[in-house]
């Protein structure tokens, strides 16, 4: 008993992290404001998934990056954010309706030497 309850004193520590880590996931819904952004484009779409191909500050890699995907045969759009190291724009396909199109639009991008990540609506 005597060990149960210094592995208690040391369960709290790890809790506390998790809550830390959880005020880092409440950053993650810096992405909400994509939905109002795309509600007035895409309101006949029920997708919850999108790609997000990167965020750019040049505005030739920017045009070059909505180039490339679109070469691919997918439509992107853009979303400009003002972050810690000045505004970016970020470029995004979607959205898709199911995570498995994500998925492969995502291995498509992928395919062509860029990045691409899925974020969840």
């Amino acid at each position: 008993q005597a060990a149960a309850a210094p592995a208690t004193a040391t369960q709290p520590p790890p809790a506390a992290r998790t809550e830390a880590a959880k005020p880092a996931a409440k950053m993650v819904p810096e992405a909400k404001p994509a939905p109002a952004a795309l509600a007035d484009t895409a309101p006949a779409v029920s997708g919850r998934f999108v790609v997000q191909v990167g965020a750019y500050n040049d505005a030739e890699r920017l045009k070059a990056a909505r180039q490339k995907v679109e070469k691919l045969g997918f439509k992107s759009y853009t979303q400009d954010v003002d972050t810690a190291t000045g505004k970016r724009t970020r470029v995004r396909l979607g959205p898709f309706a199911t995570r498995q199109e994500a998925e492969a639009a995502a291995g498509k991008v992928k395919g062509a030497g860029m990045q691409a990540n899925i974020l969840a609506l």
